[in-house]
């Protein structure tokens, strides 16, 4: 737990590890500076949820309202840019490797230009660097194929990912949700990226309890209580049907997806009951 983060009497250390088990398994911050940011991230969403809480009481004791709307805002604002400096941080990061990338091929193509205009080399120092390289090639001993490093973050591949925040809150006894970014401007983002996305990560953030429209959500009737965070994860053809379907439902909500895809290995994979049960049904369809 963070050092400057308190927790009030009517606050429990569980609730607090549960928002942050939640969001750092969501960003999975690699090095000092995703992990700050996410923890301040953290730190933000614990406070605006604090808000929340106190903006309900004072309301339905109809006294102190405006301070404590006040001090709601501000922690909404607090949050919001914290969040977007972990997605920020994020997109500079995979331009980064797309320049790198871009840089790589082009020394590659140079590298190759180079070596198609060297005159062949002698048979004899062919042969020699091939007895060379078969002393230094693949490992032998079962132990040494074994463990390889193969499964270590920096071998698993990138999977280009939509990232979409849902806020969903009850204002006036009426249920709103707003995306960040809206439908349009993620389908513009997901057309600049190289490679085009292939996932879509859709996180639900419940502002106080879970409204009667998002039930579907989960049966438990204590998270219905608390609220919280909550993540669609879907391949982009199945988020474009989605999405679909929302505009003619004409509601403003976000619907179900027909069930949760589980962790992509390449993002570290993930063990827990849902994922767990949902890469059972894909096994078992053959997918």
């Amino acid at each position: 737990m963070a050092e400057n983060v308190i927790i009030l009497p009517d606050e429990t250390q569980e609730e607090y590890e549960l928002v942050r088990r939640k969001w750092i398994g969501e960003f999975e911050p690699d090095g000092y500076l995703e992990e700050r940011l996410v923890e301040i991230l953290i730190e933000n969403d614990w406070s605006l949820k604090r808000a929340v809480r106190r903006l309900n009481q004072a309301e339905s004791v109809a006294e102190n309202v405006t301070p404590k709307q006040r001090e709601k805002y501000a922690a909404e604002r607090a949050f919001y840019r914290s969040l977007n400096a972990v997605y920020q941080l994020r997109k500079d990061l995979m331009k980064f490797d797309e320049k790198r990338s871009r840089e790589l091929e082009k020394e590659n193509r140079k590298l190759k230009e180079e070596l198609e205009k060297r005159p062949p080399a002698p048979i004899g120092s062919v042969l020699t660097k091939a007895a060379g390289s078969a002393k230094t090639g693949e490992p032998k001993t079962p132990a040494q194929q074994l463990f390889r490093g193969q499964k270590h973050p920096k071998k698993r591949q990138k999977i280009a990912i939509l990232d979409q925040w849902a806020e969903i809150e009850t204002v006036d006894s009426k249920t709103v949700t707003t995306l960040y970014p809206p439908n349009d401007e993620l389908i513009k983002e997901g057309q600049a990226m190289l490679p085009p996305p292939e996932m879509v990560y859709r996180r639900l953030h419940f502002v106080g309890p879970v409204p009667p429209e998002y039930y579907w959500t989960t049966d438990d009737e204590q998270k219905r209580e608390i609220g919280g965070l909550g993540t669609q994860r879907m391949m982009v053809d199945t988020w474009l049907e989605a999405i679909e379907r929302e505009m003619e439902s004409g509601t403003g909500h976000i619907g179900p997806c027909g069930g949760n895809l589980p962790r992509p290995h390449e993002r570290g994979g993930c063990d827990c009951e849902v994922c767990t049960h949902n890469r059972a049904l894909l096994e078992g369809a053959g997918t």
